[in-house]
């Protein structure tokens, strides 16, 4: 029987985050951000939309969706026509429809779309619904201190390079453009006498940890998994079956290959949702600008309220000051009323992610 789940779910200033919680280890996240709304679509959101180019070449349809940031594209098949449940129909530019978005923008690429209905004039492409968990979100209230601690800690351990195998050994987990590769390394794990125990024992403790590590960090498309190699024929039937049953509870679909002769077992799991790096990170695999100011608001709203009627000074580095200068989301207003009218913003020369905010 499974251990029953618990959230940890925190509404801060520009962003509400989530923890799907298993035995007290965190299994899944989710993160919406205020600057998200009319830039970017997510997974499960309804749009009136309009056809904006027919690329028979690249078999799809781009549709504009009334987002600043994003286009749309809707799969076409071999035919040239879309799919509309059962029925197979042509589409023409400037045409109105209706699609839900299907899988969210990954890899610089567009969030694709399924086709729901057809009919409608096309004017004004606009949001007409979330998904029932982001409506969830919007309704979220601040989290208590050791909520938003649990939250920061579990997101920071799921945006390293290396992760802890349970009882010894690190997973190295690497997102690239081509695939997600996950090598399996037996670090200071204490061994036994046998070493093919031990391989066995390390890999299939790996592979449990390898399904809860993909699915909190949202990876998806083609994953390989470098094991340590086992010899017996046995035990390699017994580490894939590890593998199968490590997935079992994935809410998206996983699609497995097998182990192959040099121990790299290879699956491909659905891409629905922007991993955690990407919705985090810049390009260059550095925190972004606007990670690391929401970072600093959370930061000074924590001192406030540990330093209770004191003035709080926060500095941050020019780049960050100068995002939540530009007002992208209304935060000032935000920060005061849970606060006060009791802080100060500054810059100073340094790394991006420096944040120093304390009570005067």
């Amino acid at each position: 029987m499974s251990e029953p789940l618990e959230t940890w779910t925190d509404a801060a200033i520009g962003e509400t985050r989530q923890a799907l919680v298993r035995d007290g280890r965190p299994i899944a996240l989710r993160i919406t951000r205020e600057s998200d709304n009319g830039r970017r679509a997510r997974w499960g959101e309804i749009y009136c939309a309009r056809v904006r180019e027919i690329d028979r070449r690249r078999r799809g349809v781009f549709l504009d969706l009334g987002l600043r940031d994003q286009h749309g594209f809707l799969p076409l098949g071999d035919d040239g026509r879309v799919r509309l449940r059962r029925e197979r129909m042509n589409l023409h530019e400037g045409q109105g429809v209706i699609v839900s978005v299907t899988r969210e923008a990954a890899r610089a690429k567009n969030p694709v779309l399924e086709l729901q209905e057809v009919g409608h004039d096309g004017q004004s492409p606009h949001l007409i619904a979330r998904d029932d968990s982001d409506e969830d979100l919007l309704l979220a209230k601040p989290g208590d201190t050791a909520t938003r601690a649990k939250l920061d800690a579990a997101i920071e351990d799921a945006l390293v390079r290396t992760a802890p195998i349970p009882g010894g050994g690190a997973l190295t987990i690497e997102p690239t453009a081509a695939l997600v590769a996950i090598d399996v390394d037996a670090g200071g794990r204490a061994g036994v006498g046998d070493p093919e125990r031990f391989a066995l024992d390390l890999n299939i403790a790996a592979a449990q940890e390898a399904a809860r590590q993909v699915r909190l960090r949202g990876l998806g498309g083609l994953i390989a998994i470098d094991f340590v190699s086992l010899r017996a024929k046995s035990h390699q039937k017994q580490l894939e079956d590890a593998v199968r049953a490590a997935f079992e509870d994935d809410p998206w679909s996983v699609q497995f290959g097998g182990l192959s002769r040099f121990g790299v077992f290879d699956l491909a799991r659905a891409q629905l949702q922007t991993p955690l790096h990407e919705q985090l990170h810049d390009v260059d695999g550095r925190l972004s600008v606007e990670t690391v100011a929401l970072m600093a608001l959370r930061a000074i709203e924590r001192e406030g309220r540990a330093q209770a009627g004191r003035q709080i000074a926060c500095t941050v580095a020019p780049e960050v000051k100068a995002w939540l200068d530009a007002a992208e989301i209304e935060w000032r207003a935000a920060l005061s009323n849970r606060i006060g009218m009791r802080w100060s913003l500054d810059s100073a020369p340094g790394p991006r992610d420096r944040i120093d905010a304390r009570a005067l």
